[in-house]
């Protein structure tokens, strides 16, 4: 089987990963707390070049990782055929409710913030943007991006345990740290349904893991000969 493609798959979400990690970071750094309503709005008016290509580089990483879980499902069927594709069933559901997720906050959000300035509209505007946006606590759109994560914590446990199977140790690595991913990103949509701030770290600790996999991952994919 080709996979030298899927390495180059791994290597462009490893890219566009790091990339949103160091705007996320350098985002957070210098817009302050946003715990409150009016300071997540209020960081979200500015819509600075920052916040724009944060979430425009979201939405790219969102459609490497799809097409990445595609690759795995066709590395990983014939280790694990039926499970491969019950992996796969899930994919598009991720895609569907992180992308709107992010891109929402750069399409949506703003027409929502001009809403608001309207007299006639504001009640409204305001409603729906204590929902949509995504740095609020407890935010619709917040919990949908949450439940993204959970949900492609099937398929990446599924995938990942396929990969711990084999004989080469890179990619068994990435597949413990696959699973380790999932198993994170899951129990964070819990602690935020339960309101468990302990739980809900699980998400953080699931795309830093994440992250982590796609390193011996791009490695074992690039450096494997083609059969």
């Amino acid at each position: 089987m080709k996979t030298r493609w899927l390495g180059w798959i791994s290597l462009v979400t490893l890219i566009s990963v790091t990339l949103w990690l160091i705007l996320l970071i350098w985002d957070m750094a210098t817009a302050g707390p946003l715990e409150t309503f009016q300071q997540v709005l209020a960081h979200a008016q500015k819509g600075d070049w920052k916040f724009t290509l944060s979430y425009l580089n979201a939405g790219i990483f969102t459609t490497c990782v799809i097409a990445l879980m595609g690759g795995l499902y066709v590395f990983c069927r014939p280790t694990i055929p039926e499970w491969s594709v019950v992996g796969l069933v899930f994919v598009p559901v991720y895609g569907t409710l992180n992308l709107f997720a992010y891109l929402s906050q750069i399409t949506l959000v703003p027409t929502l913030i001009q809403g608001a300035s309207d007299p006639v509209m504001a009640d409204i505007a305001l409603f729906l943007l204590k929902h949509s946006l995504q740095l609020l606590p407890g935010s619709t759109i917040g919990f949908f991006n949450g439940l993204a994560y959970a949900i492609l914590g099937i398929p990446s446990i599924i995938f990942g345990w396929a990969l711990t199977l084999g004989d080469n140790r890179s990619l068994r690595i990435s597949g413990w740290l696959l699973m380790i991913n999932g198993a994170a990103c899951i129990l964070g949509v819990i602690g935020t349904s339960i309101r468990s701030d302990f739980l809900s770290m699980g998400t953080i600790l699931g795309g830093a893991m994440f992250w982590l996999s796609l390193f011996p991952m791009t490695y074992a994919f690039l450096r494997r000969q083609d059969e």
